[in-house]
């Protein structure tokens, strides 16, 4: 043991010692840790050799979300296996392979493709067009508290929640979606492929909004992004969400500095974003 044992939770710590085998050595490996947040991240290693990730999430309901998904929709796709859970915490699947580098076209293109594959899986009440409800995109469009600390000037916050609102959706397709798709949640796995780690953000959700997510949390340039999407349409057309682009990106760029700001953790990754896109002309994506 490298960590004692009250670092787990009363939770994970349960369902660690359920396990076939004793806890070996266990590694702390959360990356954007918060005082405010009982979010963590664990890297177990038992005595019978095998290694699993152990998580607390923010709340039993996520948890209990992601297991739900999990094990209805995600037994054959290529992501790691959430194999317990219990109350707040999980267990997943500890994948050993190679992080992405370069973002080469083809990695751009086969990553791409996987996204469209996790927003294609196949199941009753998924795919269907849900209204984009005003409630959530005042919610996301809500600025008061970042403008109120000083991190956002009220001007930018009202420029943004102007042309998100002129290029808000009626409604878009909802469905599974993974919430946190982007490089470093991405490894390339021996004899395997391409598969998704860290899937604590699985979710329900309006599909553009996840790949708007893809977009702020993966930095890529306009000609890159478009060879992802390439790969993305080879199983979705994103023709909805390019002619909505500007919606979704400020939404989630708003909704992720709120989420920093709550948890004591720099929001200027987001605004900066921010910042950019107002000012910026459009990206030209192809739509087919």
């Amino acid at each position: 043991m490298t960590i004692a044992w009250n670092a787990f939770g009363p939770s994970l710590e349960d369902l660690i010692r359920a396990q076939s085998a004793a806890l070996r050595e266990a590694t702390a490996i959360s990356p954007l840790t918060s005082s405010q947040s009982p979010r963590a991240a664990f890297r177990l290693r038992f005595r019978d050799g095998r290694t699993l990730k152990g998580r607390r999430l923010e709340t039993a309901q996520q948890a209990e979300t992601v297991w739900r998904l999990s094990q209805l929709h995600l037994r054959s796709a290529p992501i790691a296996r959430v194999v317990a859970q219990r109350s707040e915490a999980l267990l997943e699947e500890w994948l050993v392979g190679r992080a992405i580098a370069a973002a080469d076209p083809e990695t751009l293109r086969s990553a791409g493709a996987l996204l469209g594959r996790l927003h294609r899986i196949d199941a009753p009440g998924l795919h269907a067009k849900r209204v984009v409800e005003q409630r959530w995109i005042d919610d996301s469009l809500d600025a008061g508290r970042l403008v109120r600390a000083g991190l956002l000037d009220e001007p930018a916050a009202r420029e943004a929640a102007v042309l998100a609102r002129a290029s808000a959706p009626v409604d878009a397709e909802w469905g599974l979606c993974h919430g946190d798709f982007c490089a470093q949640n991405l490894l390339r796995v021996a004899e395997r492929g391409l598969h998704v780690v860290d899937n604590e953000t699985i979710c329900e959700l309006w599909y553009d909004c996840d790949l708007a997510r893809t977009w702020y949390r993966w930095p890529m340039n306009a000609s890159a992004f478009e060879t992802f999407l390439d790969g993305y349409r080879l199983h979705r057309e994103p023709s909805e969400f390019i002619a909505h682009f500007r919606f979704w990106a400020i939404c989630v760029l708003l909704r992720s500095a709120a989420f920093r700001q709550r948890n004591s953790v720099s929001t200027e990754p987001p605004l900066a974003r921010l910042r950019l896109l107002v000012r910026e002309p459009l990206p030209s994506w192809t739509t087919r």
